[in-house]
């Protein structure tokens, strides 16, 4: 079965996201990549320009499709604890679906041009403060106590963030029992009682 270029290309960025896992960005070379797609080296470049353009997109896709994502819980009609409740059970949730690609996103962005480095550093700044306005929102209207809401951006991501480097699908508690356990805590020290 001939793949598509859409797909070979898919094929090649999951394949690297293993790899980067397994050999870490420096120790994975394009001879990898291409032998584990099964692919010749130099086939790979018609899909791909260089390493460091993998890396990006493996960067840059969660972050593109979190925006989408969070930008919607943000919009909805919903009282400021719910839309922080959704945007924690999403990001969560995506943390622990894909550890691999948190885990290259927090540990290997510093290998890209500094240029890229902006990029994502700007794109995550805009998914940041998605949750920032969430939390500015609930101030706003007498939901959550007067914290200040960027310290409380970095303790949920602070939280959430490094849960690749400890969670287990086989532990104790699932995704959505995490996310729960969190936002139990990120609620009760913002809500009014």
């Amino acid at each position: 079965m001939t793949l598509t270029s859409e797909e070979r290309h898919a094929e090649i960025i999951d394949t690297a996201i293993k790899l980067f896992r397994k050999k870490n960005y420096h120790g994975t070379s394009m001879q990898d990549i291409a032998e584990a797609v099964g692919i010749y080296r130099g086939s790979l470049y018609h899909y791909i320009n260089s390493k460091e353009e993998i890396l990006y997109r493996i960067v840059e896709r969660p972050v593109s499709k979190g925006m989408e994502s969070l930008k919607k819980i943000q919009e909805e009609n919903l009282p400021p604890a719910q839309k922080l409740r959704r945007a924690m059970e999403y990001h969560v949730r995506y943390s622990m679906e894909h550890q691999a690609v948190v885990a290259i996103m927090l540990e290997d962005t510093k290998h890209l041009s500094e240029k890229c480095q902006k990029q994502i550093r700007e794109a995550q700044k805009r998914y940041e403060e998605t949750f920032l306005n969430i939390i500015k929102e609930g101030i706003q209207k007498g939901d959550f106590k007067k914290l200040d809401p960027k310290i409380v951006t970095f303790a949920i991501f602070g939280m959430t963030n490094w849960m690749y480097r400890w969670y287990d699908d086989d532990g104790k508690l699932s995704a959505g029992e995490i996310a729960e356990l969190f936002l139990d805590m990120i609620l009760n020290g913002l809500l009014i009682k």
